[in-house]
């Protein structure tokens, strides 16, 4: 049995949810080779919804990479257990307010979420305390580690009622890391497909160039490419699409040099 699926729909990849539940297997499995308390859960906090600056308007979110490789999920403001002993999950959504359907669409019972996700559990995220108590952990293992490129750190959860509970922050980020540098035959199979439609849009640019276009017509044509024939929404960086002396800056396209060059003939790019 297959189960639940995730697809763009029509020519586009679909992803099987199981790859995630395979994905909190093997993080199981690292942990209990560590040697993790017997009665431990993992807690995750997914990515926050946000505002643009003091506006109303949300940018177009997108998801916390150790969450989404944990759960799957595309919401903001979610968290996630694991129990490390049986392997169950738990997801905590925000309650919404039925009113909001106006703006989204339909709202989502917790039973619906758990048929989306494929999880054992759904609660809301204003009962993770008593959710989590009535579970008695020895330990709640919590995500701390730095990313050594950036310099930047992990969202480590945190709710009101945390200080009740004893925490690990030392034995999940090593553990889970490794998880996802060593990727699975499902992750291989996404990742050709990425980089296929990635290969495909850099081709359509090359066909597309001429003397006297601007850079940023050729972003257009790549992103165009990437969600309209391959569903892809998100890329994983901005383009740099430089040319002339352009092509020697490292992450040309940022903010104040936005691709807004014209390509001139002879121009290398």
């Amino acid at each position: 049995m297959v189960g639940s699926t995730y697809s763009m729909g029509q020519q586009t990849a679909t992803v099987v949810r199981s790859l995630h539940a395979l994905n909190r297997q093997r993080l199981n499995g690292r942990l209990k080779k560590r040697g993790v308390k017997n009665g431990a859960i993992v807690l995750l906090q997914g990515g926050k919804s946000i505002m643009r600056h003091n506006t109303d308007h949300e940018p177009l979110f997108r998801q916390e990479s150790y969450f989404h490789w944990t759960f799957g999920v595309c919401e903001p403001d979610y968290y996630g257990a694991i129990d490390v002993d049986n392997n169950t999950s738990i997801l905590f959504c925000p309650k919404l307010p039925a009113e909001y359907a106006v703006w989204m669409g339909e709202i989502l019972s917790t039973e619906q979420i758990k048929n989306k996700y494929d999880v054992d559990e759904v609660h809301y995220t204003e009962e993770i305390k008593q959710v989590l108590q009535a579970k008695k952990p020895s330990t709640l293992l919590l995500l701390k580690g730095k990313n050594t490129d950036s310099g930047l750190h992990t969202i480590e959860a945190d709710f009101d009622g945390i200080d009740s509970f004893e925490t690990d922050r030392t034995s999940l980020h090593p553990e889970i890391s490794e998880c996802r540098v060593t990727k699975s035959h499902q992750e291989l199979d996404i990742m050709r497909y990425v980089n296929g439609i990635s290969s495909q849009g850099h081709i359509q640019l090359m066909r597309s160039v001429r003397p006297g276009m601007k850079e940023y017509e050729l972003e257009s044509i790549f992103l165009n490419h990437c969600y309209s024939r391959g569903g892809c929404r998100y890329v994983a960086y901005s383009g740099i699409v430089a040319s002339g002396s352009n092509s020697a800056v490292l992450h040309y396209g940022h903010a104040a040099v936005p691709n807004n060059k014209t390509i001139d003939d002879g121009d290398l790019w």
